[in-house]
């Protein structure tokens, strides 16, 4: 991505448009000048690295109706109006309509390089973070997946690279938030079968009543183990599966045949992942894992809980981070010394699902809530994500009512939302009284 700070400016005065472009190419900026927007609309496309500066009263296409069509072409890309002092009103009405700033002619060039700069650092911040989502998303490698140093976790990559080719059912265990369903993902995506369903069960969460048409099907309609055919089939949380369904099992795990209500048996083709919360031998202790169904499965995998794997700890709650700045289009964050050794100094009790949670509440600026050294003391109380983000958007809502000094509209447009949605909003979070209460 180009570092060069860009702008397409449409300007059909060609005086101002010359000097307009001496100006930004003075302060380092790379100019695409137009004058008028039909030519700048075919050079428009949606990974444009720079913003658009274009005067608002032009022959042809007019401000309005360039910024319409840059936004169908190029939402995200920053759409800055020139407007003169009588077009006011017109420049509110585009930014109502997704631009993100006007200036009034004449314009002191000081201003409109600090708006044009303020711009570009944006758009900066969203090409980075998209380019960063695009890098995560294709990510399937186990290295970049499974993210730690620690020897468990080296040891951990090393069985899942062994075993991913391998034809073999496997059962993994680990408490909750260890990341067992990613390890069943991570073994398909490496396997012959990645081009085949992964099909996730939570066997906790089914339907009693339901459970048989559920997983094995009916004469007219596919099971969830039946649609897993050619892929994976993950059931997590085995050891809540009642007895008599882990007795039917047993005849999957073995024949690879299922018998849908009212229907004949049938061969089903996949490989099969079980994943329980506590070690296997103390569950069958326990009576919640039949023996004879456990041994059906070729080999175990034991994950490593997040205490216990050194500094992994710091290398998630970054990576979590950069996960979090990217989706929410916000800056990355630095995890200085302090922090580090606070991450060093807790128990972790949730893992990895803990790590990224705390590294969700970093991003979007809250406390993260972890003991300072000599406090060790497990977190179990602080809010998971939805909680987090409740909190975020109630404080975003009272900041731009206090700028706005409580008006409504102006507080929905500093916001960038319709009116609408941000008395609903405002209603959710109890932060509307008297009239304003029933205002729809």
């Amino acid at each position: 991505m180009s570092d060069i700070a860009q702008v397409m400016l449409v300007e059909d005065d060609t005086d101002l448009r010359l000097a307009t472009i001496e100006t930004l190419e003075l302060a380092g900026f790379q100019v695409l000048g137009f004058e008028n927007a039909a030519p700048a609309l075919a050079a428009l496309h949606p990974d444009f690295p720079g913003v658009i500066l274009s005067d608002l009263r032009m022959p042809g296409l007019s401000g309005l109706d360039f910024l319409d069509r840059a936004q169908k072409l190029a939402a995200n890309v920053p759409f800055i109006l020139i407007t003169a002092h009588g077009d006011v009103p017109a420049a509110i009405r585009a930014m109502r309509a997704g631009a993100h700033d006007f200036l009034e002619k004449p314009c002191p060039p000081e201003l409109m390089l600090d708006v044009l700069r303020r711009a570009q650092a944006m758009r900066n911040l969203q090409l980075e973070n998209h380019h960063l989502r695009d890098r995560l998303d294709r990510s399937t490698i186990p290295e970049e997946q499974l993210i730690g140093r620690s020897p468990a976790m080296q040891d951990l990559r090393r069985q899942l690279q062994t075993l991913a080719g391998l034809q073999v059912d496997l059962m993994i265990a680990g408490e909750t938030g260890t990341g067992k369903e990613l390890v069943a993902q991570v073994l398909h995506a490496m396997s012959a079968r990645a081009d085949g369903p992964f099909i996730a069960i939570n066997c906790g969460a089914l339907n009693a009543a339901e459970v048989d048409r559920e997983l094995f099907g009916t004469g007219d309609s596919l099971g969830l183990i039946a649609r897993a055919e050619g892929g994976t089939l993950y059931l997590d949380e085995l050891e809540s599966m009642p007895e008599d369904l882990q007795v039917r099992l047993l005849r999957v795990l073995d024949a690879r045949e299922i018998t849908p209500l009212g229907a004949a048996p049938r061969p089903v083709d996949l490989r099969i992942f079980g994943s329980v919360k506590r070690p296997p031998d103390t569950l069958m202790a326990d009576g919640l894992l039949r023996p004879d169904l456990f041994h059906r499965f070729n080999a175990a995998l034991q994950l490593p809980p997040l205490r216990q794997r050194n500094d992994d700890a710091a290398l998630l709650v970054a990576h979590f981070a950069t996960h979090a700045a990217a989706r929410h289009n916000l800056p990355k964050i630095h995890i200085d010394e302090a922090l580090r050794r606070r991450i060093a100094w807790h128990d972790w009790p949730g893992n990895v699902r803990e790590a990224r949670n705390l590294a969700e509440r970093l991003v979007i600026g809250m406390d993260p809530g972890l003991p300072a050294q000599g406090e060790r003391t497990a977190v179990t109380s602080h809010p998971g994500y939805d909680a987090a983000m409740e909190d975020f958007e109630s404080r975003l809502l009272r900041a731009a009512l206090m700028e706005t000094g409580g008006r409504k509209t102006e507080a929905a447009n500093l916001l960038g939302i319709p009116r609408k949605r941000l008395y609903l909003r405002l209603r959710h979070h109890k932060l509307l009284e008297g009239a304003d209460s029933g205002q729809k």
